[in-house]
């Protein structure tokens, strides 16, 4: 027969169990109100931004790319501009240099303007011309009409610009000042603006600085949905030799431009001297561009 002494013992034993169990659930509750909290508690200095799924990058070499663009009125028309833009994210550098079409290049044993040689051949020899005349190897081309400059530009916003005249061509009136244009807009004022008071070829100056701004003001900050974006918009739209491979080659070069460069496009207007309607460039002029893209 169990005494009293004997059912009080029992009774411990039993309660050292219950007590146990307590003990476990509540650490089993703490701990899971801590990971819940964890970064609250416990802040991490990273300073990777959230957008970069790469964690720590620095683009090399062979991230570096000269590409042609060109403007024109349509797709298949001979383009009314050409701008070479030399990309090099490692030195967050994107040199621009404007090019009149009237510049006279020879390549493939063929002499002529910009414009002459894309009749003959299209890009391909424009860019055979640059390279044996210019001294520098475009890697891709990118035509763009206005209706491909518009939506490429669309998911950018609208680029600021400064008129220094009247401005009034292509449908559309700009007063003397600064102004907010969209892509359709800013594709009509850089390929119809010309200001004879301002000097010879001062639309290469309006090209230069608008794809400047546009670049160090529109360009900051784009998230990779936002660059695969744009960069579809040229594939989908514009004339080029890109290629969606092309894309994924520079995404994190592009990505970490936008991300860490400030200002980092700069354009120089090549000086020279017309023999009859043809520009031929300086030799200093090309010593020039050769120090802006890293050549010398």
């Amino acid at each position: 027969m169990t005494t009293n002494k004997e059912k009080k013992h029992l009774r411990r034993r039993s309660n050292w169990y219950i007590y146990l169990i307590s003990f476990a659930a509540t650490t089993v509750l703490l701990g899971l109100l801590i990971l819940a909290f964890w970064e609250v508690l416990f802040p991490v200095n990273n300073t990777n931004r959230p957008s970069d799924p790469w964690g720590e990058y620095l683009p090399g070499e062979e991230a570096n790319a000269t590409v042609l663009f060109m403007m024109g009125d349509s797709q298949g028309s001979v383009p009314n501009n050409f701008m070479l833009l030399n990309y090099r994210p490692r030195d967050a550098v994107i040199a621009l240099i404007p090019l009149s079409e009237n510049t006279r290049v020879t390549g493939d044993n063929k002499t002529g303007k910009l414009g002459e040689l894309y009749s003959q051949g299209g890009a391909r020899l424009v860019m055979a011309g640059i390279k044996d005349t210019i001294g520098v190897d475009c890697d891709y081309y990118v035509h763009f009409d206005r209706v491909s400059f518009t939506g490429f530009t669309a998911p950018l916003g609208e680029i600021r610009v400064n008129v220094p005249f009247f401005f009034e061509g292509g449908g559309i009136e700009l007063n003397t000042g600064e102004h907010h244009l969209p892509g359709g807009d800013l594709f009509l004022y850089m390929n119809y603006a010309d200001f004879p008071n301002a000097g010879d070829d001062y639309n290469l100056v309006i090209m230069g600085s608008a794809i400047t701004t546009l670049i160090n003001s529109n360009g900051r900050h784009l998230d990779s949905e936002t660059i695969q974006e744009l960069f579809n918009k040229i594939l989908n739209t514009a004339n080029t030799d890109l290629t969606f491979r092309d894309f994924t080659d520079y995404q994190r070069a592009l990505l970490y431009t936008s991300e860490n460069s400030v200002n980092p496009a700069i354009y120089y207007v090549p000086s020279g001297h017309y023999e009859h309607d043809d520009f031929i460039i300086s030799p200093q002029s090309i010593a020039n561009i050769h120090n802006r893209f890293d050549l010398a």
